[in-house]
């Protein structure tokens, strides 16, 4: 029991990091200390070790001998380049997806995308956050591609945030951005489902794109 809490602790404590780290809050260059990153997060340096391996294997954070783990050096144009890799895929599950859910499936959904709204209203990031990833999720598993969903796993968790700080803009998105996905799913309309689908992640990457600048700027001037 305690190594399945521990490897979930190291999941979250990754998933904190990453969205740190592409948010630009963690510049590249910076040195990841284990002891005060476990001080910061009130947790053990093992979920600390744990979410490093993680992050440098995703290719966020590089591992130096006897000099520990420094953020790598990524710009806003990566974070870019990963939302137009997400959308791709996602625009392709989502115009097979139209096709395969059912009246029940998109009452579902329905419901899970005023459940977002909800959360963004009561500004509740994190559960905004998992609200706005099971929603797409069960979207993606609708495309019955089990090779396009390894595929697009890969890119999920640099582009699912869960943790403070949220993107500017990205409320907003939550507010509207699956109205007219979602209209279009209903409508059986593959081709405008897919185009809006891929529209959508695009404008997160957009305003997630300009975020990280802007951090990677104040940063180093």
């Amino acid at each position: 029991m305690a190594e399945i809490i521990s490897v979930k602790l190291g999941e979250k404590v990754a998933s904190q990091l990453r969205d740190e780290i592409i948010a630009g809050i963690l510049a590249p260059g910076t040195a990841l200390r284990l002891s005060a990153l476990a001080e910061r997060l009130g947790v053990s340096t093992t979920p600390i070790r744990e979410a490093l391996a993680t992050l440098e294997r995703q290719g966020l954070v590089n591992a130096q001998p006897r000099r520990g783990f420094r953020v790598a050096a990524i710009d806003a144009r990566d974070i870019r380049d990963i939302y137009e890799a997400h959308a791709f895929i996602s625009r392709i599950l989502t115009e097979r997806a139209s096709r395969r859910l059912s009246e029940e499936d998109l009452d579902e959904l329905e419901r899970l995308d005023q459940r977002v709204r909800e959360a963004t209203e009561a500004n509740d990031v994190s559960l905004a956050g998992d609200l706005n990833y099971e929603l797409h999720r069960k979207i993606h598993l609708a495309g019955g591609s089990p090779v396009l969903l390894r595929f697009l796993r890969e890119t999920t968790p640099f582009v699912s945030r869960r943790d403070d700080p949220d993107v500017p803009g990205w409320a907003q998105q939550r507010l509207e951005g699956h109205g007219a996905i979602l209209r279009a799913l209903r409508e059986r309309n593959a081709p405008l489902a897919a185009e809006e689908m891929g529209n959508h992640i695009r404008r997160s990457g957009q305003l997630a794109h300009d975020f990280a600048e802007g951090q990677y700027s104040a940063t180093s001037s």
